[in-house]
């Protein structure tokens, strides 16, 4: 299946999904959205070894969902 027609199914899935799962879907498209745009940055660019990348990632992992939680965009205005 071509990616055209694939996104027309999953767009057709959707509307038979109930709305929190829509929103789930949603959050998940949106994160795979900042892995492809963060994916290019070479780790000596933004100064960090493979590790420390590694470590950072499962420390800010504990605040994902609040980051994400409907209403928490009015702090990125602050």
């Amino acid at each position: 299946m071509d990616k055209e027609k694939y996104v027309q199914q999953i767009a057709s899935d959707l509307l038979t999904l109930p709305e929190d799962k829509v929103v789930e879907v949603a959050d998940f498209v949106h994160f795979l959205m900042e892995q492809v745009e963060h994916q290019g940055i070479p780790l000596d660019k933004a100064g960090l070894t493979r590790k420390q990348a590694f470590d950072l990632r499962v420390q800010l992992s504990t605040f994902e969902n609040d980051w994400n939680a409907p209403g928490m965009e009015a702090y990125d205005d602050l």
